[in-house]
């Protein structure tokens, strides 16, 4: 019996020790989805890749967007007597970006807005992107980009023909509705 005792106390002080408090993205979105502050919208690439399809992309291009499974989308746009949630929310997302689990890729801004590109798994197959941009005035909104062996260049060149507006974007804003974080 004691015995028994040892081995039901020695089960119970393993599992508390290997149960972390630490916070993960993941965690975060599915604890602010139905936050009336925050907007979320969660993507199945499917969704895109069906409304996307009479758009000419390059073979790379197409390849980055069949390594991308979902994309995770949460905003706090800024309302007046909100701003000190506003502070919780960003320190609290910059807490746990700034873990060893995620790797930065790169940082960049403009206009009052900061940005920051994270990845997680290795340079050259990522499984994981997020994209984390603030600004005092407007809000800040979290992007999260789930896939398998994303490859970074390939990604790249779908951001490039977005951005170039070669890729109609009106699919996305679509799905999204009348969302407004403006």
């Amino acid at each position: 019996m004691k015995n028994i005792v040892k081995i039901i106390g020695i089960t119970f002080v393993m599992l508390l020790t290997s149960c972390t408090n630490e916070a993960s993205l993941q965690q975060y979105f599915v604890d602010h989805q139905g936050d009336v502050d925050f907007v979320a919208v969660d993507l199945a690439t499917s969704l895109l890749d069906a409304r996307t399809r009479e758009v000419e992309l390059s073979k790379e291009e197409r390849e980055a967007l069949e390594s991308i499974k979902k994309v995770n989308f949460l905003a706090f746009p800024l309302k007046e007597g909100k701003e000190t949630r506003f502070e919780e929310e960003k320190t609290k997302i910059n807490t746990i970006l700034n873990t060893d689990t995620y790797e930065t890729l790169m940082r960049f801004g403009s206009n009052g807005t900061k940005a920051v590109l994270k990845f997680q798994g290795d340079e050259d197959n990522i499984d994981e992107m997020i994209v984390f941009a603030s600004n005092k005035e407007r809000g800040l909104a979290l992007v999260r980009v789930l896939g398998d062996n994303m490859k970074p260049e390939n990604v790249a060149k779908l951001m490039n023909a977005i951005d170039k507006g070669n890729v109609n974007m009106g699919a996305i804003k679509d799905i999204l509705g009348e969302i407004n974080i403006d």
